[in-house]
């Protein structure tokens, strides 16, 4: 459950660590669907335009302006501002470490319970039981239409 929410979080976190570019001073820059000067134009960036960039490749790069526009600017038009890296988490607590151990022993302890066998293992046959049930049925719907289809005819 803690990997799900830790998982979750990180995913969450993204947006806040992509890095940002702002389009260098000087003419306005043209926001092209592709990577070369031969692509349509999105829109034109006015200088100091702020956009996250989404991927760097050679001498392009893929940004998206703040009005949810994506496309591809000449590299040498924008001056990339990378974000400072965060600082690590703090350590855990030894106390903290020992409740999850128990708490992970617990889960491991109920896992083993035959209890929680048997219900693994009837879900398990129900599902085949199931399975078997349909391929016959199947099998039986099919010879049912073929007799209909041949009048009784056996072959």
């Amino acid at each position: 459950m803690r990997v799900f929410l830790l998982i979750g979080l990180l995913i969450w976190a993204l947006p806040g660590l992509a890095d940002t570019a702002t389009v260098v001073e000087g003419a306005r820059v043209n926001l092209r669907s592709g990577k070369t000067d031969t692509y349509r134009v999105v829109r034109a960036l006015e200088p100091g335009v702020e956009v996250e960039v989404l991927r760097q490749e050679q001498t392009y790069v893929q940004v998206k302006t703040r009005e949810g526009d994506v496309g591809w600017l000449p590299l040498r038009f924008v001056k990339i501002n990378v974000t400072p890296p965060t600082p690590p988490l703090p350590a855990p607590s030894l106390e903290a470490l020992k409740t999850e151990i128990a708490q992970a022993q617990a889960e491991l302890k109920q896992s083993r319970n035959p209890g929680y066998a048997a219900s693994v293992w009837m879900f398990i046959g129900v599902g085949l039981g199931g399975l078997v049930l349909g391929i016959m049925l199947g099998m039986g719907g099919l010879q049912a239409y073929y007799r209909k289809k041949l009048n009784g005819l056996r072959i």
